[in-house]
């Protein structure tokens, strides 16, 4: 007897060992070639009615160093998830610089900075959603601002910036090429939803139809992601404001003092201008998206979430978690695969060994802890 406990206690330390060395797959996609920038979101999984779900972010890039970014990123489905957020009051206040005045009113005025001098300034308020987000082991942890805001409390778009260094105190460098990093993570909540839709895979994606959307910022003042077709543009004004001399008969007229631009046939003076518009260079950016597949059940005993419980993917899965600070399974109830209560554990490593190769007893069946 004390043989055979010997012979399996050498072979589990053995297989366990065998899988510890095994190599780790990265976690981010290929990298697309030719591209001087690939932004990629990763594929995730989760379940109805959790919350602060993890969306990774990766990045590859060739040029130099990044050191600012903004990104609108959009889920595809409303009213199945959402990104959360808090709302905060913030108060902007606008400096300004009087150019003329009309008698005691100032009919035209600059915004200039608070320590430049102004002869008036005017406080607006608004409400702010602030979106979550995980910076914690990623390419841009420790930078000095990163932000992120949606439109509403429960808003399928979230827009997220950062600047690694700003002005002021010690330097805060961006980081270097590289390939297969963590940009950043975003996180998501999914609504309770009727078992009636079953499962759902919900697009995640980067909107680059804006240049006030999408902006990677290198060291190299002169790259950019954006390419801009130049054309003349003709604008149209009318003048609602006159400057007139009374004093003249007939009175004479000055000049313009406000106005506005018009599309119609009335227009008092033209403007032509040379403008651009701008296109993302997809020679030197390249965007893939991603998704989350909220599934409507888990099976016991399926911890890589795979569809199949109790193979050596859940084995390698459990060895990585428990021996390498891997990933827990989504939701943790998926890796208790000796219906103790407790997933992810050495008992469940035991467990699964047990069964796939000495032909011991089934992981949990369904019905004690599936749902």
């Amino acid at each position: 007897m004390s043989s055979q406990i010997s012979f399996r206690k050498v072979t589990f330390l053995a297989l366990v060992t065998m899988l510890f060395l095994a190599p780790t797959a990265k976690n981010s996609p290929n990298q697309i070639e030719d591209c001087e920038v690939t932004i990629s979101i990763g594929d995730t999984t989760a379940f109805p009615n959790t919350t602060n779900i993890a969306i990774p972010i990766y990045i590859d890039h060739l040029p130099d160093t990044i050191i600012g970014f903004k990104l609108a990123i959009h889920l595809g489905r409303t009213g199945l998830i959402y990104f959360p957020s808090d709302s905060v009051t913030v108060y902007d206040t606008l400096f300004w610089k009087c150019n003329a005045y009309s008698g005691p009113n100032c009919i035209d005025s600059t915004s200039v900075f608070s320590d430049s001098p102004w002869d008036f300034f005017h406080v607006d308020s608004f409400e702010v959603f602030r979106a979550n987000f995980d910076t914690a082991g990623t390419l841009i942890a420790g930078w000095e601002i990163v932000s992120a805001t949606t439109y509403s409390e429960f808003s399928t778009i979230m827009i997220i910036a950062g600047i690694a260094d700003i002005f002021g105190g010690p330097i805060t460098p961006g980081f270097a090429p590289q390939s297969g990093g963590t940009f950043f993570n975003v996180l998501v909540d999914v609504f309770e939803f009727p078992d009636t839709l079953g499962d759902q895979i919900i697009p995640i994606r980067i909107n680059t139809a804006f240049t006030d959307n999408f902006g990677i910022v290198t060291t190299d003042p002169d790259w950019s992601p954006w390419t801009f077709e130049t054309y003349w543009d003709t604008n149209f004004f009318l003048c609602t404001e006159w400057d007139i001399d009374t004093t003249q008969d007939p009175p004479d007229t000055i000049e313009c003092l406000s106005w506005q631009q018009t599309a119609g046939p009335s227009w008092d003076s033209i403007e032509v201008v040379l403008d651009s518009i701008a296109s993302l260079d997809t020679l030197r950016i390249c965007i893939t998206d991603g998704s989350l597949e909220v599934l409507q059940s888990y099976v016991c005993g399926d911890a890589n979430a795979d569809g199949t419980a109790g193979n050596i993917l859940d084995l390698t899965f459990l060895v990585d978690r428990i021996f390498r600070g891997g990933p827990p399974s989504d939701p943790m109830e998926a890796s208790d695969l000796n219906c103790d209560g407790d997933g992810g554990n050495i008992l469940d490593l035991t467990t699964a060994v047990d069964f796939i190769f000495r032909g011991g007893d089934p992981v949990c069946s369904a019905a004690e802890c599936s749902k």
